[in-house]
């Protein structure tokens, strides 16, 4: 069995709005359809999607909040979201970044996907991550990170 990690990924680099799009815009929009398994799954307070759902921008927004939301309705997103939430996605400066992608394969992911972002937009986390990744951490892994290691089942 292989664990991957989904790590939305929203570096400093990138302006405010896309940010907030990415991040409070995305998650939003995430629980708008599944807010019950997000919470559950994370160990996050019920309590806290009930204010988040009950809020007037919230409850019955017309759609999704990344493709829809204005910049100052992403902003009071930002603002409903618990910081916590928020905090478990990679974001701040690209070497940031690159040291949370760290913290998976410490918590015991075997790959990390880097998400919501654009190759292009995740280029400086890239190359931040080419200088903090361990050099021999990876040895005997395939290069394809959907193959096994030689010798797992």
């Amino acid at each position: 069995m292989r664990v991957w990690s989904v790590l939305a990924t929203v570096g400093d680099h990138l302006d405010e709005e896309a940010r907030l799009r990415k991040l409070a815009g995305r998650l939003a929009t995430y629980l708008q359809g599944y807010g019950d398994l997000l919470v559950r799954v994370n160990g996050w307070d019920p309590a806290d999607l009930a204010r988040f759902r009950a809020d007037d921008l919230v409850d019955g927004y017309p759609g999704a909040f990344d493709a829809l939301a204005t910049p100052d309705e992403l902003r009071r997103l930002a603002e409903l979201l618990p910081q916590e939430w928020l905090d478990a996605a990679a974001t701040g400066s690209p070497e940031r970044c690159a040291r949370r992608v760290l913290d998976q394969f410490d918590a015991g992911a075997d790959s990390v996907v880097l998400h919501g972002a654009t190759p292009a937009e995740l280029a400086p986390v890239i190359d931040a991550y080419r200088a903090v990744r361990p050099a021999d951490r990876f040895d005997g892994l395939p290069r394809n990170p959907g193959r096994t290691r030689a010798g797992d089942s």
